[in-house]
């Protein structure tokens, strides 16, 4: 390289260094209020703060619902042992007396086993099938959530009803199924109605799965959502700290002012 041209590219190095320190210290001159900086940052870390734990109920949630899944798909595997059982007696012609009396008790074993189920699946001590927690409340930022559970011990359901409107009772399952005495079968002809009711027991619980299977997909959903949203934020007030320009104090002040008393969360949810 010859002395022209680098005493060339030395002055340009020069000239371009001054342009940046110039442009810095004007910008510094320009600089937002510390008031304007202090009243975004602490919205902003407010905001944050919100959207990390709506995350966290929202994960909380979702293992709420896939126990309450899990008890749903472990009383249709019980209801479908009860049809196996009876769909064996529906088709078997000339029912002993010792047959039908051992497909009832091996019945009834299993409607205890599905009360049982029932009674005692529960997350963090709250029961999630006996209509005591039936609607849960969720705090997602600054606004609420409704988690819905089947109440699959209706006690208001009348005696030998099985099927509600949005809800069950499986205390009534065997008074239903049993429909000569309420504790046996006595019949291949007492084995085909109870079939037939079984069917509908099990499609309600089958839906039931697909429903809590939508409520945790949502839930995972928005909890991905409030986690974004918290890096949202979280960047917003680490750019306002980094940066000086006064059409940034302008920006600020206006998002200031767009927010008022609400939190930007209560728009999300």
């Amino acid at each position: 390289m010859d002395m022209e041209s680098l005493l060339l590219g030395m002055i340009k190095a020069n000239l371009t260094k001054k342009a940046i320190t110039s442009s810095k210290l004007e910008r510094e001159d320009r600089s937002m209020p510390d008031s304007t900086r202090r009243a975004f940052d602490s919205r902003m870390k407010a905001d944050a703060a919100v959207a990390r734990v709506a995350s966290q109920n929202m994960d909380d949630a979702k293992a709420m619902v896939n126990v309450a899944q899990t008890g749903a798909t472990a009383i249709k595997s019980q209801l479908q042992a009860i049809q196996e059982i009876l769909t064996d007696c529906a088709k078997t012609d000339g029912l002993t007396s010792e047959h039908l009396d051992g497909a009832s008790a091996s019945i009834n074993e299993h409607i205890s086993e599905i009360v049982r189920l029932a009674q005692n699946t529960s997350f963090n001590g709250m029961t999630l099938m006996d209509g005591q927690n039936a609607t849960v409340q969720l705090q997602a930022g600054n606004s609420t959530r409704v988690q819905n559970f089947m109440n699959l011990l209706d006690a208001s359901l009348p005696a030998g009803t099985v099927l509600g409107a949005n809800s069950m009772n499986m205390n009534n399952l065997g008074a239903e199924l049993f429909v000569t005495n309420g504790t046996t079968l006595t019949s291949q002809a007492d084995a085909q109605a109870a079939l037939a009711k079984i069917d509908d027991y099990i499609a309600r619980m089958q839906n039931l799965e697909a429903q809590y299977s939508y409520d945790y997909k949502s839930l995972e959903n928005l909890g991905i959502l409030f986690e974004e949203q918290a890096d949202i934020f979280d960047n917003a007030q680490k750019y306002s700290t980094a940066t000086s320009a006064s059409n940034d104090s302008d920006y600020l002040q206006q998002i200031l002012a767009s927010l008022g008393s609400a939190s930007i969360l209560s728009s999300s949810t």
